[in-house]
């Protein structure tokens, strides 16, 4: 749906079901250059599945107006100000939130979390590491808009068998689908948010706050190349989290084993 947010159109995601009281409130955020399609999966599951899905895109991302937000701090008050915004015209719960992000957006969802402990019941990270480093190349690339920054996230963010088309599903390349979306966003906002993730410094003393607050969980691939296994193992321990491997895995594990990302979430869940 299209809402009017800040002076901005904002499209915000609810998994295809309408919001409903008494339900706990799930935000599911997507990563750098992305939208929030690459939650359809997930998000029509949990939505049909007892919670209340928010589903944002950033501003300047998929189907949001406005500029991309340049820091993850920036990104991360936008969040929660969008959902005390939406908690308090429609009926969603305010308090024993849910977020779960990807990637860059783990890491608006840590820093999110942070400010707001208070109201927080689970913090869910997939293919997360504190921290971010972007490699020049991959910096250089994005700045100069250049094709090369997205056969470099594709390359790095997929595990090998989806790399030669593997997919229990016929017809359907994981691969060319990543690459088909972040060709859609606009010049510049792939640059604006790997550069975001690559300068937040925060993320050490975000999940420390956190560690024993609320319970957390983070889910990694195990031929993750962008955010390595043990940068996940990491952040996990810093938060006093549940920490999940998804086996033949690369950093796109929506898309790579979605049944198996479903059932890691359904775990950090339960």
């Amino acid at each position: 749906m299209n809402i009017e947010f800040e002076g901005h159109s904002t499209f915000v995601g609810s998994g295809s079901v309408d919001w409903q009281p008494g339900l706990p409130t799930m935000l599911m955020q997507h990563g750098a250059g992305l939208d929030r399609t690459v939650w359809v999966l997930l998000g029509r599951y949990f939505a049909r599945h007892g919670y209340n899905i928010i589903a944002p895109d950033l501003p300047g991302h998929g189907a949001s107006d406005g500029q991309p937000l340049t820091s993850i701090e920036d990104n991360a008050a936008w969040v929660n100000r969008l959902v005390q915004h939406l908690c308090q015209s429609h009926p969603l719960a305010a308090d024993e939130l849910i977020y779960c992000g990807h990637s860059m957006g783990s890491l608006v969802l840590l820093e999110a979390a942070a400010a707001q402990s208070e109201n927080m019941s689970r913090l869910i990270l997939l293919g997360s590491a504190v921290p971010m480093a972007v490699g020049a190349p991959l910096l250089d690339a994005a700045r100069n808009n250049e094709h090369a920054a997205i056969d470099m996230i594709n390359m790095f963010g997929h595990g090998f068998s989806s790399r030669i088309g593997n997919n229990p599903i016929s017809g359907i390349s994981v691969y060319n689908s990543m690459e088909a979306l972040l060709e859609r966003a606009d010049d510049g906002v792939l640059f604006n948010d790997l550069n975001a993730c690559n300068e937040y410094v925060n993320g050490e003393a975000a999940a420390t706050s956190l560690a024993g607050k609320i319970q957390s969980t983070v889910i990694a691939g195990d031929s993750d190349r962008m955010t390595p296994t043990k940068m996940g193992q990491r952040l996990a321990s810093t938060l006093g989290a549940k920490f999940i491997l998804l086996d033949n895995c690369g950093h796109m594990m929506m898309s790579e084993k979605p049944e198996a990302s479903l059932q890691a979430i359904k775990r950090a869940l339960a």
